[in-house]
């Protein structure tokens, strides 16, 4: 995800604008949260992204080749689904 903050000249840009979060390539965020630590979803407390941290600080990590071999399975299974 990518953040731009734009200004706007006249009721044309925003219309463009409007009919590009109509097709679904943007989303227009009209009081953004600079504080929130997620992408968009459920918020989220303080206390539980600590505790989600602390849980993946403690979780058994795999090196490099298994986790390309994971996600080679992974992405084959993704493309049957979408054909």
């Amino acid at each position: 995800m990518q953040v731009l903050t734009i200004e706007l000249k006249g009721n044309k840009s925003l219309k463009a604008l409007q009919d590009l979060e109509k097709m679904d390539l943007i989303r227009i965020v009209r009081e953004p949260d600079l504080n929130s630590y997620a992408l968009p979803g459920e918020n989220i407390s303080d206390e539980d992204f600590r505790r989600w941290i602390e849980y993946n600080e403690n979780s058994e990590t795999i090196g490099i080749t298994e986790s390309k071999e994971r996600w080679a399975q992974q992405r084959k299974k993704l493309q049957e689904h979408i054909r």
